[in-house]
């Protein structure tokens, strides 16, 4: 078969729960026109003046790598539960939290790469960073 050889890089976070995992086109097979970000206005120093916009210029790089996903939103609070830290149930308390539904993320778009937890967004960019630096 013709072609290159690994398209694609399954990051799996069995520390985040069963079957998240993020399934990438393998960014050293893109060109630089796909992993390069928007531009956005920076300081004298180089640094974004809307750290907002850098970010979503980043999450658009990120959605556009992800070929499939099985992630939830971490910024939902549907369903979540108040705890009294000086309870005497607090065990009960916490084990409701763990036990609340999470939404699952379907959709892969710029909007819900910004609900993925810092675990996941950080193991992405360091596949992109890879190409830059190989090593």
């Amino acid at each position: 078969m013709s072609g290159y050889t690994n398209r694609v890089i399954l990051l799996q976070f069995p520390d985040l729960g069963d079957k998240v995992s993020v399934l990438l086109r393998n960014p050293r097979l893109l060109p630089p026109s796909e992993l390069t970000p928007e531009d956005v206005p920076v300081d004298a120093n180089g640094q974004p003046l809307d750290p907002h916009a850098a970010n979503v210029a980043m999450y658009k790089v990120m959605a556009n790598l992800i070929a499939a996903w099985h992630v939830y939103d971490a910024t939902a609070t549907a369903g979540a539960v108040d705890v009294d830290l000086d309870a005497d149930d607090l065990d009960a308390q916490l084990q409701a939290l763990e036990g609340a539904d999470q939404v699952r993320l379907i959709d892969i778009t710029t909007e819900n790469v910004a609900r993925l937890p810092m675990a996941i967004i950080n193991r992405i960019g360091e596949e992109i960073g890879r190409v830059a630096d190989p090593s």
